[in-house]
């Protein structure tokens, strides 16, 4: 499958739950045994998401079942009209499809409208004026938007804070974007906050999920960005491998404060996060850190409490 820890969040939170649940099984019984719950659990959604669908057909290439791994294909791109980035075809859960016929062709389909929107796509910023004195500008996670940000992050208390957000230009699929670890997400920040008046707002803070993270330290680091206050929630911060200290010394010198939010069972996230909690410790920087027992790759249930007691507002 394209994804090897689901980052997307469906329009019911029970698709994220089902997709991680789909991977707990792949990991345990096998692919053939995963597939088999999600087929039978797909129904609870109120949509087939562009992820959905790349499960479904890479679990049913990967257990056999050649001829249901292209009906799924064909509804997703003939049917539904969804596109993926090419690196999901290389897929080697794919790899029994590669000489169909009818894969190739879905693959084509696929790849141009892929280029279609590549001349089109553009940073997106929700951000049209100042309308309070405190703001916070959110960047999803990959295969997100702008749309599945502010599901979760509209809980904080917007009687104090205007809350924007920042949806990247760099295509994941059909309607859903990603930070590439190494990708230009620092400038794509730090040009639409240096369009805004936002040196004129009292509190100015950053948050993420996931790879938003990630791109928001590397603006902080990399760029003139700087910002009172983040939020990383499941941050997925390879960045830190490559210069930890300086980045924890480019944070303090900004007078940065940190929130890090992450489930201990976040197998992909976790390490960092504690590598992060340790140099933050070491070096003295204002971190704030929120470990969460049977949570993996998602948002706690009392996720708005949380952020509300960093930034003062649970008075």
């Amino acid at each position: 499958m394209a994804v090897k820890k689901t980052d997307e969040r469906g329009t019911k939170m029970n698709e994220n739950k089902l997709l991680n649940n789909t991977l707990e099984l792949i990991n345990k019984e096998g692919t053939n045994d995963a597939y088999k719950y999600l087929t039978s659990n797909i129904s609870e959604l109120s949509g087939i998401s562009g992820q959905v669908y790349n499960f479904l057909y890479c679990l049913a290439a990967t257990s056999d079942k050649y001829e249901e791994a292209l009906k799924w294909m064909e509804e997703a791109i003939e049917d539904k009209g969804l596109w993926y980035r090419p690196e999901v075809f290389d897929d080697e859960d794919l790899e029994s499809l590669w000489a169909d016929e009818r894969f190739i062709r879905l693959r084509e389909t696929s790849n141009k409208k892929y280029l279609s929107a590549l001349e089109e796509v553009d940073t997106v910023f929700t951000w049209n004026e100042k309308k309070k004195d405190k703001l916070i500008v959110v960047l999803h996670g990959n295969q997100q938007n702008n749309n599945i940000s502010r599901e979760y992050w509209s809980v904080i208390n917007e009687d104090s804070y205007q809350i924007e957000y920042l949806q990247s230009k760099e295509i994941d699929s059909f309607e859903l974007f990603r930070w590439e670890d190494d990708g230009d997400g620092p400038n794509q920040l730090s040009s639409k906050i240096n369009s805004i008046e936002w040196s004129l707002y009292e509190s100015r803070v950053l948050a993420g999920f996931s790879a938003g993270c990630n791109t928001i330290l590397r603006a902080l680091c990399e760029t003139e960005v700087d910002c009172d206050k983040v939020i990383l929630q499941s941050p997925w911060i390879p960045s830190i491998e490559k210069d930890l200290d300086g980045m924890m010394r480019k944070l303090i010198s900004k007078e940065t404060s940190v929130l890090l939010i992450c489930g201990l069972e976040d197998e992909d996230c976790l390490p960092q996060s504690l590598a992060f909690k340790s140099k933050a410790q070491e070096l003295g920087l204002e971190c704030q850190t929120v470990f969460i027992k049977g949570l993996g790759h998602d948002y706690p249930s009392n996720f708005g409490d949380i952020v509300a007691e960093f930034l003062g507002e649970d008075e």
